[in-house]
């Protein structure tokens, strides 16, 4: 059986006192074996914020801007990626901006918690 955290949604041990996450307290958790997907906080939009969703739009407009010199991946952490994208865009003269285009309107129309969970939870690299 599995806690889950009231705040950030994050799956505990049970005997765990406080969030592996975002350092919740657990005492007062219900403990569960299964949970749907879904918002545990619907209102928390600053949580999902400080989680990394404030590097959605700075990220998004990055990609559709200059994404050849892959300036989205390291703003995301992803730095193997961006010096990929770097070089891939130098090599072809900034042809790869077209796919960088179509990641930063991906990376825009996510929600900040769909955002979170693909690109900083789950580090999801590439599309």
């Amino acid at each position: 059986m599995s806690r889950y955290c009231t705040k950030c949604g994050a799956i505990n041990d049970d005997t765990a006192q406080y969030c592996t996450n975002c350092q919740a307290s657990l005492a007062n958790s219900v403990s569960t074996g299964y949970q749907p997907m879904q918002s545990v906080n619907p209102g928390a939009v600053t949580d999902w914020k400080a989680m990394g969703a404030d590097k959605k739009i700075t990220a998004g407009i990055c990609a559709i801007l200059v994404g050849w010199l892959g300036v989205h991946k390291f703003i995301l952490g992803y730095t193997t990626e961006g010096v990929i994208q770097l070089v891939l865009g130098i090599l072809t003269c900034g042809l790869t901006n077209i796919l960088s285009i179509v990641e930063g309107v991906i990376y825009l129309t996510k929600s900040d918690e769909e955002f979170v969970r693909t690109y900083i939870q789950n580090k999801k690299g590439w599309f």
